[in-house]
């Protein structure tokens, strides 16, 4: 077989290689109410007999030595053991089933039932996209024994959204914002950001709520306010009333309005969920089984072309993987995607086909743009729109991109697959423009102060504004002629200006040119004059600046004196001779 993949196997089904749930044929007897069929997970695609076999257990795949554990020192919470020999139908009945937390005894909580039921359509939203990764949730709670009231969470943090992003650039289903994911070891960068990937950030957020629980004597309430508003704050919160002698419950506590209907939203959720029947909501359809397959890859991939191996739409593939960043998945960066479970015949299939073809899996390669290149005609050559080229590498619309860039881009031809792993983040030179300054003139300012603002000097300033006498107040005068700068992004993210760059000048001086009064030459060296505003030039007129300078006037009067001398000593000259004195003089 092609090598793509790594699947691990036990007991004749898959074992999800992340941790995921094994997909295992369930037990009748153990999972289906008298009088159903059970619903029957996929069984082991035969095309796998011969696939690379990844360790037997989710414990020997995890890295442990690499990952810190954060309950390593704290004791196991108390809550309700899994109830794996239960007759549950559907998911949701196993959801009501281990609910376990106490009602709170709120009025908001009755104003959030009737929010979220004034709203059927967002309802239903929720529900269906939460359909994807609700059983994976519900598997991690009840392994760690803790009420399923927290599988709702998501519903709250992100309306099960895995690409929610916050103002405050908490992301994900569980919202982490990047310090914390970073806390937790979610990985964040150009590639990949793991608060977006289901399963990572729900054993993250599986931890830190489990340490906020502990640390706030078991209260559910108060590690849910937590969650929501920080650890410390809600300490600070406690602290002050216990030393006012007032309770330290979460109803009693002083805090922010979000938080104070943070817990209430969550409790509305549960009640609609254990009265739906009574309350007229349609629940969709949720079977008590695996709905998506993790498998691990050993090669990097477009993403495009795995979601066609799959049979899926591009929107759907990134549903379940949304936090892969790029067209292309590299092995080296996030070597996991996550499948339909019903679709991983399918997709084997098409992997083998396509190696057989020998086809290239990953199309998207570094490029360094070369003189005369756009990104416009490397849109063209990779036949993909030129907003997906920029998109793909973070370059904003309006930059100008400069030779030398260095991105990743589509390419017709891949000698070596493997160079996309050694691309770390692309390597921007860019022209920036800085556009022209104006200062508008107020009372008592003169040009001295005004150059002293500005860092510049008098002359700069009588030049770009073609002054000859002071200024007055009203007087748009210009301060800062625009100028261009190349800037390189590296792949770190540092930003700088790069001096002497040899195709900055052609572009800088066409930039220049749109600004530059054509009646005015500069000298070499000089700073670009830039045509002042109307106002500004009507105002110049106004002061005298449309009339002869007094250099040019001295400078006439001294010819005319010297043509009426020479005039002088050719006494005996006739008139006509006179007249080409008079010429002479005009001329001069």
């Amino acid at each position: 077989m092609v090598q793509f993949l790594r699947i691990g196997a036990l007991l004749g089904g898959l074992l999800l290689a992340a941790g995921c749930s094994t997909l295992t044929p369930p037990d009748p007897q153990a999972s289906a109410p008298t009088g159903q069929a059970a619903p029957v997970g996929p069984a082991a695609p035969a095309a796998l007999a011969n696939a690379e076999v990844a360790a037997s257990s989710p414990a020997a795949t995890a890295p442990v030595a690499e990952r810190a554990d954060p309950l390593a020192s704290l004791p196991a919470p108390t809550g309700r053991p899994p109830q794996a020999d239960a007759p549950i139908g559907s998911l949701w009945d196993r959801i009501r089933a281990g609910f376990a937390m106490p009602p709170l005894a709120s009025p908001l909580v009755a104003r959030k039932e009737r929010f979220y039921l004034q709203r059927p359509d967002y309802l239903q939203r929720m529900f269906s996209r939460g359909s994807r990764y609700l059983f994976h949730i519900v598997e991690e709670i009840e392994k760690r024994g803790l009420p399923t009231e927290l599988a709702l969470l998501p519903f709250v943090e992100s309306a099960m959204n895995p690409t929610a992003l916050s103002h405050a650039q908490a992301a994900g289903l569980w919202q982490f914002i990047p310090s914390t994911g970073r806390a937790y070891n979610l990985q964040q960068d150009w590639w990949v950001d793991n608060r977006r990937d289901v399963v990572k950030s729900t054993e993250a957020a599986l931890d830190y709520l489990q340490k906020i629980y502990a640390m706030h004597g078991n209260d559910w309430f108060l590690a849910l306010a937590s969650y929501n508003w920080g650890e410390g704050a809600v300490a600070r919160a406690v602290r002050l009333n216990q030393m006012r002698g007032l309770p330290t419950d979460y109803l009693s506590l002083r805090m922010p309005a979000e938080t104070r209907h943070y817990v209430p939203k969550l409790m509305a959720l549960k009640n609609i969920l254990l009265r739906a029947d009574e309350l007229g909501v349609a629940l969709p359809a949720l079977p008590n089984q695996p709905y998506f397959v993790t498998i691990e890859k050993t090669r990097p991939v477009d993403l495009k072309l795995a979601a066609q191996f799959a049979g899926m739409s591009v929107d759907e593939f990134v549903a379940l993987n949304p936090a892969h960043n790029r067209p292309v998945i590299a092995a080296s960066r996030n070597n996991e995607i996550k499948l339909p479970a019903d679709r991983i015949d399918a997709f084997m299939a098409a992997v083998e086909r396509h190696g057989r073809a020998n086809r290239a899996f990953a199309t998207w390669q570094p490029h360094t743009l070369q003189p005369g290149e756009t990104l416009e005609t490397l849109a063209r050559r990779g036949g993909v729109a030129v907003a997906e080229l920029r998109e793909a590498n973070d370059l904003r619309p309006a930059q100008r991109i400069l030779p030398g860039t260095r991105i990743l881009a589509p390419q017709h031809a891949v000698e070596d697959e493997s160079r996309v792993e050694r691309f770390e983040a692309p390597r921007v030179y860019e022209l920036v423009e800085r556009p022209a300054a104006y200062h508008k003139v107020k009372k008592r300012e003169t040009l001295a102060s005004i150059a002293r603002r500005y860092g510049t000097t008098i002359a700069n300033l009588k030049a770009w504004n073609a002054l000859v006498k002071g200024v007055h107040a009203g007087m748009n005068l210009l301060v800062r002629p625009a100028s261009a700068q190349t800037l390189l992004t590296t792949e770190d993210g540092d930003r700088r200006v790069v001096p002497g760059r040899v195709d900055e000048p052609r572009i800088m001086h066409a930039v220049l040119r749109r600004e530059q009064p054509a009646a005015e030459a500069q000298a070499p060296g000089a700073p670009a004059a830039v045509q002042p505003p109307r106002k500004a030039r009507r105002a110049a007129r106004r002061a005298g600046s449309h009339k002869q300078s007094a250099a040019t006037k001295t400078a006439t009067k001294a010819a005319a004196a010297k043509a009426r001398a020479s005039a002088r000593d050719d006494g005996a000259a006739s008139t006509a001779s006179k007249r080409p004195a008079r010429r002479a003089n005009k001329r001069t």
